[in-house]
């Protein structure tokens, strides 16, 4: 191995021993190995350099890299703890074993505290036990150095994610100040441009009315035409205003009885459902939801309604229940006209109709409404159908945050309470819009 050493093939550690009294200096080459040459001993790999004032250790670690050094305090040219920390100054990186005499250990102690790995006693050295103190200062070194890198490393990953944090909020802030805007923007273009609407509506009936014997059919015919674009636009303008404010809106987050939230859906629709003499049929056990009641009563309402328009049957069913899933999958199936396969996806585009408005009136925006508040939820929505086997639409909505427990029997289980100002659902403004809608 020493052959080995000599050629370069095993890299030696490099020791530099700061200590002006020569015997010391013998001492500490002997009980390291065989003395070879003036400058160097060579023995288990460890190289030693022997310098006698600490102007020349300067001058050395400014020229030369070594992998530790054996420093006396006491040298002709400094004195105390202030040779380390001029040495520690020049070389931080390199470890320093610091050599003391018995009575010296307050100064060893001190020593370490500002900054060497270890000490040693110079007026008893073992050879075995000073090559580990050097070979354990120069493991230490190199732990406390990737510990500092590594500590450096966590810090700039702190700063950076605390700029992004902060550019995030002031994006989110943004976001949120753009969501007012256009929800203000929403409300003053829905009153904006319905109101000429009304009044365009509004003298086409005066003039239908108080001019009805000086028009001719064409006449009549195309102010009617005239009224019923107006209705048309005024209904699509109340579906946009509807879906920007189901985009922009942040649900609330209450535990629902969703079998509650179905059978009010259903008690509103249900002139519509008697006149097509329908029938909608619950499963026996709907799960507790987490969820906005109000948002989810327009999905099943406008889901329902769908089933209704959408179906040539004397007599539609209609059933919705529960998939056991985790999270809890609904659904809606019906047994109506069906959509094929290549519009699943297309039916969810806001104004996107399969069918002519005479046939089956609506704006298109109804499913686009739909999957919008189903996201808001947390979930996601999708449809099974074919035509003529009529249509099954899947979709998933928040757990609940706390379930009931199982000692509780099924039909104990009561609807959260509430709270009195929480809209309900037969709210008027969104009844007669979801009636309408695809």
């Amino acid at each position: 191995m020493q052959e080995q050493a000599e050629r370069g093939q095993v890299k030696q550690i490099e020791v530099l021993l700061v200590e002006d009294d020569p015997n010391h200096a013998q001492m500490v080459c002997t009980v390291l190995g065989r003395a070879k040459g003036a400058m160097a001993v060579l023995r288990g790999l460890i190289s030693v350099t022997p310098v006698d004032r600490l102007a020349a250790a300067l001058e050395l670690l400014a020229r030369r890299q070594f992998d530790a050094v054996l420093l006396d305090l006491q040298l002709p040219d400094s004195q105390g703890i202030e040779t380390l920390v001029k040495l520690r100054r020049a070389s931080e990186s390199v470890p320093v074993v610091v050599l003391t005499r018995f009575d010296d250990d307050g100064l060893a102690l001190a020593a370490i505290r500002r900054g060497a790995q270890d000490y040693a006693a110079k007026d008893w050295l073992d050879g075995r036990l000073l090559r580990r103190t050097i070979r354990h200062a120069i493991e230490r070194k190199r732990a406390e150095g990737e510990l500092l890198r590594h500590t450096r490393e966590v810090e700039a990953a702190r700063t950076q994610i605390e700029r992004q944090a902060t550019e995030l909020k002031a994006r989110a802030d943004q976001l949120d100040r753009i969501n007012r805007e256009l929800d203000e923007f929403a409300y003053i273009a829905s009153h904006d441009l319905k109101e000429p609407l009304r009044g365009i509506s509004g003298y086409c009936d005066i003039l239908l009315e108080s001019y009805h014997d000086k028009l001719d059919d064409q006449g009549r015919r195309r102010l009617a035409m005239l009224v019923d674009l107006c209705n048309r636009l005024e209904t699509l303008i109340g579906d946009l205003l509807t879906y920007c404010r189901v985009g922009g809106a942040r649900p609330a987050r209450t535990g629902i009885d969703l079998a509650a939230v179905a059978a009010e859906a259903i008690d509103t629709l249900r002139p519509v459902i008697d006149r097509r003499r329908a029938s909608v049929e619950v499963a026996d056990r709907l799960p507790l939801v987490t969820g906005d009641a109000t948002l989810i009563g327009m999905v099943l309402s406008n889901l329902i309604s769908n089933s209704l328009k959408f179906n040539e049957r004397p007599r539609p069913r209609i059933r919705i229940g529960c998939l056991p899933t985790d999270p809890p999958t609904l659904y809606v199936r019906d047994d109506g006209i069906g959509i094929e396969a290549k519009h699943h996806e297309a039916i969810f585009s806001i104004f996107r109709r399969l069918h002519g408005r005479k046939k089956y009136e609506g704006t298109g925006a109804g499913l686009t409404i739909v999957r919008k508040i189903v996201q808001s939820h947390g979930g996601r929505i999708r449809v099974e159908s074919a035509p003529g086997a009529g249509a099954t639409f899947y979709f998933t909505l928040a757990a609940p945050r706390q379930r009931p427990s199982a000692e509780v029997p099924p039909a104990a289980v009561q609807p959260e309470a509430k709270p009195a100002d929480e809209p309900t659902l037969a709210a008027p403004h969104w009844v007669e819009q979801v009636c309408g809608m695809k």
